[in-house]
């Protein structure tokens, strides 16, 4: 059977597949065919399934699913277990938005998508206020999950849990294709994003390759979406300088 057509289970072909994959634009491994070829081959042997990012109760077993739980101290367990939400979110309004599926990049849209200007615009400087709101524990760097683009980090002075050591202390960062993001958050506040509809888990949150509570957050929609996400970012933050 040609890779172009559907498998068995009406996923896309390699070349297909590839072609979607591509239109995603850069972000998280190479782009390019190796790259592609890297999130099949880890689909296949490390990734949860693409209908387990939205599962609930997926944290109610923390010591069963989150990497460096028994290195972690009582505190640094308390803290993961906790809302560092300053209130709950609203439910997002309208059909709930989903990852593409792949591993990686995970992206809600292809970049070509159109991006309302007066959103992408209070998106970027709301995410860059919340670097200078909070300079005294974080700071800019390349994303070391992205490999490229700006994303925010705890600053060295920081302890780190050991549940957050593989992101190398990324905290979040916002896609520069489509406007989706990444954020690292408590347990508690990644399970109430994903009930309330603002985000799903990434494939690989929960392996030895990244944090339990790391979520993708949804493209917003409108200008008052985004302080709902600017929210939940600060959440992120707050979190990992707990230490």
């Amino acid at each position: 059977m040609s890779s172009t057509l559907p498998s068995k289970q009406g996923k896309p072909g390699l070349m297909e597949g590839y072609r979607l994959w591509k239109a995603m634009g850069e972000g998280g491994t190479n782009y390019s065919w190796t790259g592609y070829m890297g999130q099949v081959s880890t689909e296949k042997t490390m990734a949860f399934g693409a209908d387990e990012t939205i599962k609930p109760g997926f944290y109610d077993k923390p010591e069963k699913r989150a990497t460096g739980w028994r290195k972690a101290t009582d505190e640094q367990k308390e803290n993961a277990k906790k809302s560092f939400l300053k209130e709950p979110l609203p439910v997002r309004p309208g059909p709930r938005a989903r990852a593409k599926p792949f591993v990686y990049p995970q992206r809600e849209r292809n970049a070509a998508d159109p991006q309302p200007p007066d959103v992408k615009q209070a998106y970027m400087e709301a995410f860059n206020m919340l670097g200078e709101i909070n300079g005294k524990w974080t700071e800019w760097k390349t994303s070391a999950l992205e490999k490229h683009g700006q994303a925010l980090f705890t600053r060295a002075s920081i302890p780190l849990t050991p549940l957050a050591r593989p992101s190398e202390r990324e905290i979040c960062h916002i896609h520069g294709t489509d406007l989706s993001g990444h954020v690292t958050l408590s347990f508690k506040d990644a399970d109430e994003v994903i009930s309330k509809g603002w985000g799903e888990r990434h494939r690989l949150s929960g392996t030895d390759w990244i944090h339990l509570g790391y979520t993708m957050l949804y493209v917003p929609n409108t200008v008052e979406e985004v302080e709902v996400l600017s929210k939940i970012y600060q959440a992120g933050i707050d979190y990992m300088r707990s230490g």
